[in-house]
């Protein structure tokens, strides 16, 4: 029943956008709690969602991604620290633009249809999809290489699996995820969870189907 409720006040904060009401299901206050109750707020709805928004809006039928980040509202700070780690996640992490939030964000690094060298950024919070904003692009930069269709990376809708098994792999007692990447690491494409506390911090990563990998301290 929770499931199915969430879903429903979702379509409609999709429909009628963060500050409108919705006839009929719970309002925006109900629909913060129920996206909080697991993980600070990253559950499966929420890139559904995102995807659903930005599919729609620049008429993709299956997203074209170079990177797709997950934050929790306690993802003040973070650390990606791979020995393999991606030549587009260092770029994305060192753009220099806040990746915190009050609410749960989903941001989205995308090739828009039919531009073979475009990249835009786009946020999804609550609903709420923001405006593009374009990505500088270098000659080297290999996108083929590097950018993913989001249906290959049917772990999305496993977030919720993927957040209770970082934080059991993390063994960190109080242990949070406050962010969620997913990215090609080569041929591969990888979720990675950064599980902090006031005393340890760990990066746990998955394959795209949401199977967990490894565990590592950082």
């Amino acid at each position: 029943m929770r499931r199915g409720r969430g879903l429903r006040v979702l379509a409609c904060l999709v429909v009628l956008g963060a500050t409108s009401g919705c006839v009929g299901a719970v309002d925006r206050a109900d629909f913060e709690h129920e996206i909080r109750t697991r993980g600070g707020g990253l559950v499966s709805e929420l890139p559904r969602a995102a995807i659903t928004a930005l599919s729609d809006r620049i008429g993709a039928t299956d997203l074209e991604a170079n990177l797709i980040l997950l934050t929790a509202p306690n993802s003040t700070q973070f650390r990606l620290v791979l020995n393999n780690q991606p030549d587009q996640v260092t770029r994305f992490l060192s753009g220099g633009d806040p990746l915190t939030a009050r609410e749960p964000t989903v941001r989205l690094r995308v090739r828009p249809p039919d531009r073979s060298r475009q990249l835009d950024d786009y946020s999804f919070t609550l609903g709420d999809l923001g405006s593009p904003r374009p990505v500088r692009v270098s000659a080297l930069d290999d996108l083929d290489g590097e950018n993913f269709a989001v249906s290959e990376v049917p772990g999305l809708s496993r977030i919720e699996d993927i957040v209770d098994t970082a934080l059991a792999r993390s063994e960190i007692p109080d242990g949070q995820v406050t962010v969620l990447v997913v990215s090609r690491f080569e041929r591969e494409i990888r979720i990675v969870a950064n599980i902090v506390s006031p005393r340890s911090e760990v990066v746990a990563e998955f394959d795209r189907t949401g199977a967990f990998l490894r565990a590592q301290q950082v």
